[in-house]
């Protein structure tokens, strides 16, 4: 597993949705406060966590039993 690569990734989830949290928090009060820090928070965590569904941490295998192409013989 190319762990750099993986790192990466994660940290461009992370600063994608806080960015987006940041930016939903300015756009509906205009001010920087606690509640922008809290909702840029909760838009990296979210990303972060759906990021890691997709791209689970190294150690944990494969499904058994993949799902076999639409064109496959059995």
């Amino acid at each position: 597993m190319n762990w750099q690569l993986w790192l990466k990734g994660l940290a461009a989830a992370a600063i994608g949705g806080a960015a987006t949290g940041a930016t939903h928090a300015l756009s509906t009060n205009g001010t920087i406060n606690g509640t922008t820090g809290m909702t840029a928070a909760a838009g990296a965590l979210a990303t972060v966590l759906a990021y890691l569904m997709k791209s689970p941490l190294a150690g944990q295998s494969a499904p058994e039993n993949p799902a076999l192409p639409v064109n496959a013989k059995q």
